[in-house]
This record gives C-alpha cells, structure tokens and sequence, in this order.
C-alpha cells in the first residue's frame, strides 16, 4: 500500500505510543531484511500491532504526529529504495493471523482468514477441509491481505474470483465490511480508499477431493518452480502483462533476457523476473527495469507498467 499522509519526524513522540499499543515497535530496521529482495534501506519505524485495538491507536498517532504509513504484507511484492522510508512500515504478521469455518455446506462453505495469515496456509487450510478454488495460488510467496491488495493471480485465476468480503479498517480507525460487488478489482490491482487497511476476507471455496486438490497444487507448484528463478532472491512478476501478450516474452525478444547491472539480473530462466545474485542495490533494480521499459517501448511501441511496489527515498 502506497504511503499514507506527511511525515515531520522532528515532533514525533514514539515512546508515547510504545507505551499505548500492544505489540512491538523497532526502530530505523533495513528493509532489507523484510522484504523478498533483500534490498532496501531503514524505516523509521517498524510496528507490529497485536490486535485491532492496537492498529487503531497506531493509525490515530500517524495522524497527530503527520507520519506517513503503509502496510507491510511478506515484502514479497515490494522494492524499497537504498535510502530508505521516512515513516512508518505496519506488519499485521504477527497480531492478524487465524482461520474460521462458517456456514459450512454439502457444495460449498464460506472461510474467513484474517490478513496476516500467510497464503501458503490458507491453501493448506482449504486442503485439510477440502475445499477447492485455490489451488492456482499453490507457490505464490506472501500474505492473503497482501495477496488481495495486488489481487495477485496465475495460472486464469485470481484473489477476487472465490472472494465473499473483506473486512477493513479505514483511515480513522473505523472496522467495517465490504462485498465483493462494492470493491473495485482490476489486474493486479485493488482500489482502496487512501488509509484503508485489509483487515480480513471470507472467501466462498466449493467442496472437493482432498486427493485431487492436493494434486493440482502440486502440478501448479511443479509449473512454477519450473519456469521461475526461485532459487535466488526477486520480488515476483517485475512487469504486468500487457493485453494479447506477456511482458517476459517481450523482454526475451528485445534481447534483454540474462543482462545484468553488478547483482541485479533479468533472470535466465524467467525475463520478467529481476533477481538479486548477492550484493544487489535497489538502484541497480530500479536502472535495469528503467532500461527494459524503455527498450521494449522503442522496438515494441509497448510501455510496461511495474508490478512491483516501488517505496522510499533515493539514497
């Protein structure tokens, strides 16, 4: 989620709100230690709510201390620059996490997971109760309220299509719930109003075969680890498809596929991939997808748009 709001950090009082939340707040953290790429400089502050109560009072002390904030999923989808993030980065990771059942039904049964829960068991979940509609998630790195903000798909299928609800917290601290026909999805995308955070979502998945649902997760999980660099640290999909045509096939025809910039390279095994061999910069990141946008744009006449979230300050 994009920065929320100005930050002055002179006036800010962090102790205050160390002694008011129930959770844990670091201080100056490197991203890169938080995010898939393993790239990135310091936050000024890093806080784990433990509980809704908790995110209300954070959310309520950036708006009198003006500090911009965004949530922080797995940093699996996320590039933060050498410089920084003056403001602060939310984990719900650790105080978001659990799984209900309800209106469970011979065909279909309706789940609700909260936003920290990682995908991965999510889809472990729906298998233990076999249920089906998951499946081409099977792989896919990071958190489901991460997941449903970059409404993250593969495969024909994407987060929106089981979705029920969401449950949300916006910019005041105010819970609420939202249906699937009042949100507004689009490719790797989900509008949100600005502040508003993912709290929850219930999704309607259809009884199945435990057997045949764990195997469709294994031959997605096979197709992926086939084709994608999982071996070295990256941040997923760099560019979004355009129409009628996929932004990897197009960066392997402009000849791109393999060029490196010290330890970033567009990945040999998958050209819409950046990968990070050891000592990577996010500059270097940032130069070579500047440098694949503006080839393909010259001998295509296609301008790619970054899948990735890019955050923070030049160093």
């Amino acid at each position: 989620m994009p920065l929320q709001g100005h930050v002055t950090m002179e006036k800010t009082d962090p102790i205050k709100l160390a002694e008011d939340i129930k959770g844990e707040i670091l201080y100056s953290v490197p991203m890169a230690e938080y995010t898939s790429f393993r790239v990135g400089g310091p936050v000024d502050y890093l806080v784990f709510p433990a509980d809704v109560e908790a995110l209300q009072k954070t959310l309520k002390w950036c708006r009198r201390e003006k500090v911009a904030y965004f949530i922080l999923g797995n940093g699996t989808n996320l590039l933060v620059k050498d410089g920084g993030i003056r403001g602060m980065a939310i984990s719900l990771s650790r105080g978001f996490r659990g799984f209900t059942e309800f209106e469970q039904g011979p065909k279909e049964s309706l789940v609700f997971v909260e936003a920290g829960e990682p995908l991965s068991r999510l889809l472990e979940f729906s298998c233990e109760k076999n249920l089906t509609g998951l499946e081409w998630a099977a792989g896919i790195p990071g958190t489901v309220g991460g997941a449903l903000f970059m409404n993250a798909g593969a495969f024909g299928g994407e987060m929106k299509d089981s979705l029920q609800s969401l449950r949300l917290m916006d910019g005041e601290g105010n819970v609420l719930e939202q249906g699937r026909k009042e949100l507004s999805f689009s490719y790797r995308s989900l509008e949100l109003k600005k502040g508003w955070v993912i709290l929850g979502s219930k999704f309607k998945l259809k009884t199945g075969n435990d057997q045949a649902i764990r195997s469709k997760m294994e031959e997605f999980l096979q197709k992926r680890m086939a084709k994608q660099p999982l071996n070295l640290p990256s941040a997923g999909s760099v560019f979004k498809n355009p129409s009628r045509v996929a932004a990897g096939k197009l960066i392997e025809e402009v000849g791109l596929k393999g060029t490196r910039i010290r330890d970033a390279q567009i990945s040999e095994k998958h050209a819409n991939f950046i990968v990070n061999r050891g000592r990577a910069r996010s500059r270097d990141i940032l130069t070579l997808a500047e440098w694949v946008r503006e080839k393909v744009f010259q001998e295509r006449g296609i301008r790619l748009e970054m899948e990735i979230q890019v955050v923070g300050e030049d160093e």
